[in-house]
């Protein structure tokens, strides 16, 4: 039976029957390869690991983690607080001052911060005498926190962790709006050594200030009166 030649057999240019033809047959082979894929997957396991931090442990202080500006510092004003306070248990109203001047004869710093106590003596809208001592808090000058291409195992910001008990410590981050990236890396840092965290959305401005404890004439001051209550 005689076939009359298709374009293709003369020229050497395939037809648009032979495309279709090698069309089809690659439609075939990537939904064959697409289906296989699907049922591999749906007979595999995968695991996932995702960083959560433990409940915070009972009786635990806390410890705040500053991530502002693109970089992360640790301020635990624990130590600085107790050498300003040692030897003043309880300070009467009218010793007050000296106490403080006393206090601030050893003021003491660490790798980011500098510690001090203020004590303001004022009188009520009633006429009494009222006292307030705070610690001060200051920023030493031209010293930087860890950025997020310096954090790691060997970072400062690492170094300070291993420094702390994560049985009686919790980390409260400060995060403000330009270091969000920093503050997840540090976070994830912290978890991976076992610690409670917490953070809020907040830009903290230094001189900061914390209230230890305040009082009338009759009152006697107790400075440490407020250090085991943790605040976010």
């Amino acid at each position: 039976m005689y076939r009359k030649p298709r374009q293709s057999d003369r020229s050497g240019i395939l037809s648009l029957d032979s495309l279709m033809d090698i069309l089809s047959c690659l439609v075939g082979v990537m939904l064959f390869l697409v289906i296989y894929t699907v049922l591999d997957l749906g007979s595999t396991t995968y695991e996932a690991e995702v960083p959560v931090a433990r409940d915070l442990p009972p009786g635990s202080q806390r410890v705040v983690v500053l991530s502002d500006h693109g970089m992360v510092r640790i301020l635990d004003a624990r130590a600085p607080l107790d050498a300003l306070l040692s030897g003043f248990e309880i300070v009467e109203y009218d010793e007050a001052e000296y106490f403080v001047r006393q206090a601030n004869e050893r003021a003491p710093t660490d790798q980011y911060f500098r510690y001090s106590l203020t004590y303001e003596d004022r009188l009520s809208a009633f006429g009494i005498p009222l006292g307030t001592l705070d610690l001060r808090i200051e920023e030493r000058t031209g010293v930087v926190g860890d950025s997020i291409h310096q954090l790691g195992e060997g970072s400062r910001y690492a170094t300070l962790l291993d420094a702390l008990n994560p049985e009686d410590t919790w980390l409260a981050f400060a995060v403000d709006s330009a270091s969000v990236d920093v503050f997840r890396k540090a976070r994830a840092l912290a978890i991976d050594r076992g610690f409670a965290t917490g953070f809020d959305p907040v830009s903290v401005d230094f001189p900061l200030t914390h209230t230890l404890s305040r009082g009338g004439a009759e009152v006697l001051l107790s400075p440490r009166s407020t250090l085991s209550k943790p605040e976010r």
